[in-house]
């Protein structure tokens, strides 16, 4: 006898997936993350550079905040924080764009070989 399946909305979606290019590409997949065992690139050393230097913005707004309040002048934190906010975005925006844009694909096609094996 043959198992029935239950449609659902995963089901219904994950057929919808296998016409996709995505999900063709993603099918005919090796089972693996190859990406993982190759050494990073400096690119990649670049990047995770520039995403742990972003994390440096808080103690930035901190500082300012101190400033501004000990100085008595509101205007440094009042501009010099939505700098700082800023380029602590466009900072770790780059870096996880140069750190993660290989990584990203090999693991988006493998995630989704994963849902369309078990749910189409």
């Amino acid at each position: 006898m043959k198992k029935k399946l239950k449609v659902t909305p995963l089901n219904s979606m994950a057929r919808r997936l296998t016409q996709t290019k995505l999900g063709q590409k993603a099918l005919i997949q090796p089972n693996r993350i190859s990406i993982l065992k190759q050494k990073p690139t400096t690119r990649v050393y670049g990047g995770l550079a520039l995403v742990a230097l972003s994390f440096s913005g808080m103690p930035a707004l901190v500082f300012l905040s101190h400033l501004s309040f000990k100085m008595s002048k509101p205007m440094i934190i009042a501009v010099g924080g939505p700098v700082v906010f800023i380029l602590m975005q466009i900072m770790l925006g780059v870096g996880v764009y140069l750190a993660g844009q290989n990584y990203a694909m090999e693991l988006l096609l493998w995630a989704t070989k994963r849902f369309l094996e078990k749910y189409a």
